[in-house]
């Protein structure tokens, strides 16, 4: 990568494209083509993989700009969104989860259709579980992820009283609001879904039917859906984008009175890198003048 690229603060597609999105890309690609042979008409099932794995290249595409604009001689950890990277991992492992489930189901509908009916019940289960779980798992841990940090470990033989300096992070109300909610949210739901798949064993349904590949198959029947499922696929992505937004807007909204009070027991030239770090990293403390 050039000096030039290096420095600029737009992301190309040239930096955009490194080996790491490359291989979640055509890996996801590839398993979603193998489950399309099938001859999928339920589009339904094939959003779920499609929002998970699209919250996972947002994650890498912010992880992946942070890494080039930072270099070895920054002092500041800017993780407003929690560890990118690692959340990238979470919801592609996720998604990936999916699309090996949907594979398999679509498969025995129809090699096996007669026993379709007999892995409802499980498909049913891990599908959805897995794909609610994948937006309560990214939120595990904001309270040890999502905050600025100016690390001054390098400068100890200089005899600061801090090796790490915490600019901003999230309050203890919103990781608790956050944090909570997530959880009920995750288990009401969860649970809900799970009582109306029992309950669709003594005939009682609030649902509807979605065809698999093989549906008709030796008069093999379509794929029992509660309701729930419609809830499911609303509620976690809408959550995770407000729950997102939250946390960036408070990590980010430190004032330069804030900021001063807490490095103030620096010395000057530290200070000026720090200051000159965080204006690499974001755009909002040059159009805001940030000094010192």
């Amino acid at each position: 990568m050039s000096e030039n690229n290096s420095n600029d603060q737009e992301l190309g597609l040239r930096e955009l494209l490194n080996e790491t999105l490359l291989r979640d890309l055509i890996l996801f690609i590839l398993l979603y083509l193998f489950i399309l042979a099938q001859g999928w008409d339920n589009f339904l099932l094939l959003l779920f993989p499609i929002i998970s794995f699209s919250f996972a290249i947002f994650f890498r595409v912010i992880g992946t700009n942070k890494t080039r604009v930072l270099n070895k001689k920054n002092l500041v950890f800017y993780n407003p969104l929690g560890a990118e990277n690692k959340n990238a991992d979470r919801l592609v492992f996720v998604a990936l989860f999916q699309l090996i489930l949907l594979f398999w189901i679509g498969g025995e509908s129809i090699y096996h259709p007669q026993l379709t009916d007999d892995f409802s019940l499980y498909f049913n289960i891990a599908y959805f579980l897995i794909f609610s779980f994948g937006f309560l798992w990214i939120f595990l841990g904001i309270w040890d992820y999502c905050q600025i940090i100016i690390d001054l470990s390098e400068f100890e033989k200089r005899g600061l009283e801090y090796k790490k300096v915490v600019i901003s992070e999230l309050s203890l109300g919103k990781i608790k609001i956050i944090s909570y909610l997530n959880i009920a949210i995750f288990l009401t739901l969860s649970l809900l879904h799970i009582l109306l798949i029992l309950i669709n064993l003594i005939d009682i349904r609030i649902g509807f039917f979605g065809n698999l590949p093989g549906t008709g198959i030796e008069d093999s029947e379509p794929l029992y859906f509660p309701i729930t499922v419609l809830l499911i696929i609303i509620i976690f992505p809408l959550l995770a984008v407000i729950f997102l937004h939250v946390i960036y807007k408070e990590i980010n909204s430190f004032s330069e009175i804030e900021f001063n009070t807490k490095v103030s027991s620096l010395p000057m030239d530290i200070k000026n890198q720090v200051v000159e770090n965080l204006k690499t990293i974001n755009k909002k403390f040059l159009d805001e003048n940030f000094n010192i």
